[in-house]
């Protein structure tokens, strides 16, 4: 009879352990559970961060939790942000790209976990204008986000980035008059980025928005103009869209 009961406690025992472990890994997971790889994340409304809100509340790590690719900046607008394969670089004022840390915190940035829905192929050359003509007339339906990886040679390459600023912050329009321009020849990069619907204009830049990083990893920022000679685009299409008021 002892012995039986023994062999009970065990029992219970081992089921007990089983389902702490069970609940454990449930809050362990959730996050990512809760993570939907379809949605486009985005941190701070455009108008107000034209207007000069440059501190944000949302470190580079939870930004992190909602996306793997994407674009934006550093809090202050310390220059350009570009996110490609889960890391993020910044380019600031010195157009030398660095990685940004996990602690570091953003006022404005939009990010997915990138998964191509469809690939086009560039073989001839074609400048920026043509580049986005050649995306649209390949892509439907007019009234979807598209997240665009765009990886090739760059026969020309123009960018920008801006300098950190301080308070009281000046409009991003007053921040461009201070950007540096920097011009890249015959470099191999990614051009990551967004085509937003013109309805969404009030909360994001309608149309192409675009950031580059080059392979070596030695320039980058806001895309201004190139031209692509052969390259490789990659569109990620969603309908789902989270906007953090920061």
């Amino acid at each position: 009879m002892v012995s039986k009961l023994k062999w009970v406690s065990i029992a219970l025992l081992v089921l007990l352990i089983a389902v702490v472990s069970c609940v454990a890994l449930y809050f362990v997971l959730q996050p990512q559970l809760n993570t939907n790889k379809e949605t486009v994340f985005q941190v701070g409304a455009f108008t107000p961060f034209a207007q000069g809100d440059y501190d944000g509340n949302v470190t580079y790590a939870e930004l992190a939790k909602h996306g793997d690719f994407g674009l934006g900046t550093l809090n202050g607008l310390d220059g350009e942000m570009v996110a490609v394969n889960g890391v993020f670089y910044q380019i600031p004022i010195d157009g030398e790209p660095r990685q940004i840390s996990s602690a570091e915190e953003t006022p404005f940035a939009i990010v997915t976990f990138f998964e191509a829905d469809q690939t086009l192929h560039v073989a001839e050359s074609m400048n920026y204008s043509e580049l986005k003509a050649f995306i649209d007339e390949n892509i439907s339906p007019e009234n979807a986000i598209y997240a665009l990886k765009i990886h090739g040679v760059c026969d020309y390459a123009k960018t920008r980035s801006v300098p950190v600023q301080a308070e009281p912050y000046p409009t991003l329009t007053e921040v461009i008059e201070q950007q540096t321009i920097f011009t890249s020849n015959s470099v191999t990069g990614t051009m990551a980025g967004f085509r937003f619907p013109s309805y969404m204009d009030e909360v994001n830049v309608a149309g192409y928005h675009l950031h580059f990083i080059a392979d070596d990893k030695n320039s980058g920022g806001h895309l201004l103009d190139c031209v692509v000679s052969d390259a490789t685009i990659e569109i990620d299409y969603t309908y789902d869209y989270e906007l953090v008021l920061d």
